[in-house]
């Protein structure tokens, strides 16, 4: 996803977000940085490039390898750290970290309460959280619950498949064992404020203005549109932003709340 050709990559956007919402922080040289569910590092490097100690944690190895391989090959002297780790049981003393990222990682697991404690627990007074949700109310949404079973089926995958590789010239159907939970962004926004964070600036990202797959199927038409929405991603964007980023503070610590 972050290296095939794709006129409107919606992990580029959200990379670029997340850096933003960041940049926007007076954070002091060498501060301490943590990337959960880091992925394949793209996050991590670009924190290391802005002076940020990071930690890069997934739950899976194969990820941290991938992340290592690529740091001897691309940035030996980076000051970055990487292992394997689990959100909802984070290895660390409290108050060891500046700032928290989690980029697509909240919306596979299977509830809130204990990530929001251990990234409080790990934040220091008055650090800073970055995080992304899938957005429940997004019109791209609507149809999913439809048309996901479909996937299900071999023919039916099969035919979706061929439409979409050979017919349209789109690439591969993908298919994945698994949906990501979504949450109403303001009640998100709640439920981080009643967890010891304070909300500082949100954005929405992977905008769509029909359900799936209409809005990949006639992209020719839409994509132009997508892009453009881009430019209002800070501003209430519920019905049309896929994704949404939330930047908070931590501001009390869970045993206070």
């Amino acid at each position: 996803f972050y290296r095939q050709a794709d006129p409107y990559p919606p992990l580029r956007y959200r990379q670029s977000y997340f850096l933003r919402m960041i940049d926007e922080e007076a954070f002091g040289p060498e501060a301490a940085a943590l990337d959960v569910g880091c992925g394949p590092g793209e996050l991590v490097f670009d924190l290391s490039k802005r002076s940020f100690c990071t930690v890069g944690m997934d739950i899976s190895a194969r990820m941290i390898r991938i992340c290592r391989e690529k740091q001897q090959k691309t940035a030996p002297d980076a000051p970055v750290t990487f292992m394997v780790g689990d959100i909802e049981r984070l290895p660390f003393p409290d108050a060891s970290f500046d700032l928290v990222t989690a980029a697509g990682v909240v919306e596979y697991l299977t509830e809130d309460n204990r990530w929001a404690a251990e990234i409080n627990r790990v934040l220091k007074p008055g650090g800073i959280l970055v995080l992304n949700v899938t957005n429940r109310y997004a019109i791209r949404r609507l149809t999913l619950p439809l048309l996901e079973p479909l996937k299900g089926s071999g023919v039916m995958f099969r035919i979706l498949n061929t439409l979409k590789r050979d017919i349209l010239k789109k690439g591969p159907l993908n298919s994945f064992p698994f949906q990501p939970r979504t949450h109403a962004p303001g009640k998100f926004d709640q439920f981080l404020r009643e967890h010891g964070f304070a909300k500082l600036a949100h954005r929405y990202f992977a905008f769509s203005i029909l359900p799936y797959p209409f809005d990949t199927l006639l992209g020719f038409l839409t994509i132009p549109v997508r892009k453009g929405l881009e430019r209002f991603s800070a501003r209430d964007m519920t019905l049309w932003g896929t994704g949404y980023i939330v930047k908070a503070r931590r501001t009390l610590p869970v045993n206070d709340q």
